[in-house]
Parts: C-alpha cells; structure tokens; sequence
C-alpha cells in the first residue's frame, strides 16, 4: 500500500512537467508568449490566409499549407509559387507588380525572403536568426517596412532599401524603451489596408472558389 501511494505522488509530481508546454522562438523576449507566439506570429493554415492584392487587382497571393500560392480574378485555380522545408506566410507586393515579399518559418527563425515573379527565384533578404514579420512595401517599391526582434528580442520596426530582391541600409524607427504591437505597425499602413477593406467582398468570393473547386 506504502509504494502504491508513493507511486501515485511521483505520478502527480510529473503532471506539470508533462502538461507544461516548450515555447517556440525563444529569442523573443517579451511576457506574455502566448500572446506573441500563438497570435501575433504566422500560423500554419490549410485554407487560404494573408492574402495580398496585386497592384493592379487582377490577382492575389495568399499563404495556404506553408506555401505562397497565386489565383486570378475569376477563376477557380491557384498557382503554388514557393514550396520547401519552411512555412510561407504575409506577402506583400511590390507597386511594379515584380516582387512579392514574405516571411518564412524555419529553423527556429522567421526570415524575410524576396520573390521574382518574372522567373519564379527567391532572395533572403535577412538572416542571424531573429523574427521578422510583417513585410511591407513603400508606395515606390524602393524601401520595405518589417517588424523584427533583432534587437534585444523586442519587436520594433525596422526600414531598409530594396533592390533587386535584396535589403540594405536597414535602420530601426521605434525607440529603444517601445516593442510594437500588431495595432501599432496596422496603424502606420492605415491606408493600405483601408485600400483591401473595399475588395473583401471579391477576395471572400475568390476563397468560396478555391474551397469549392
């Protein structure tokens, strides 16, 4: 009876241990991970998510399945653009219509990656195995906006040069002492989004197309 008890308080000890669950990402270094790590950062998907209008709206890329994936107006077919070992997610096209930027989950790190829709090549465009999210082009297309935690394993946001696929002259914009949020990044693209607000009725069309197709 004495090691029948003994065996069940050794059992209960381990619950926590087992139940605990191991944070990803750990080089950010904020409270809160469930917060930052479940919600904030790409989530894998099997239906379409992240979708990015082309400039001239024809066409749009989303994320589904851990790939980049491109669909017409009007059609029921989709073009898988990326595929490997990582986990694509938030493009976001350049005004020229050539490039498409993303975040790519691998390797314990979120890297940004540059896409040439005129032959299909990829770029990475960061590296040091931080988290980068959240790329956005500037109205020209010469510079992209990121949020990063390369400093200090803080979210800030971040703005560098591009050109023909790559990043230089990356400088940080948010003070040392603020970690960006979600709503502060939505905040400074305020009109870019409010741009995709007046196509939700054609994009949720489109996702009705490919579910059914």
């Amino acid at each position: 009876m004495f090691k029948f008890r003994l065996g069940c308080l050794f059992l209960l000890s381990c619950v926590p241990c087992v139940a605990q669950r191991e944070q990803v990402l750990k080089q950010i270094d904020l409270p809160h991970p469930y917060y930052f790590r479940e919600m904030y950062l790409p989530q894998l998907t099997m239906g379409p998510s992240a979708a990015a209008w082309s400039p001239d709206s024809h066409s749009l890329v989303y994320s589904m399945a851990g790939s980049l994936w491109r669909q017409e107006l009007g059609s029921a077919k989709a073009e898988q653009l990326t595929a490997g070992p990582g986990y694509d997610y938030q493009p976001d096209w350049s005004s020229d219509q050539r490039w498409v930027v993303f975040a790519r989950y691998d390797h314990d790190a979120v890297e940004l990656w540059s896409l040439d829709m005129r032959d299909g090549r990829t770029r990475k465009m960061t590296s040091g195995g931080a988290v980068n999210v959240e790329p956005r082009f500037s109205p020209d297309g010469k510079r992209l906006a990121f949020v990063s935690t390369s400093y200090k394993g803080h979210f800030h946001i971040f703005v560098g040069r591009f050109e023909d696929g790559l990043l230089s002259n990356v400088r940080q914009l948010t003070p040392e002492n603020v970690s960006v949020s979600r709503a502060m990044l939505t905040t400074m693209l305020i009109t870019k989004r409010s741009i995709m607000k007046k196509r939700t009725g054609r994009l949720a069309r489109i996702f009705r197309r490919t579910a059914s197709a």
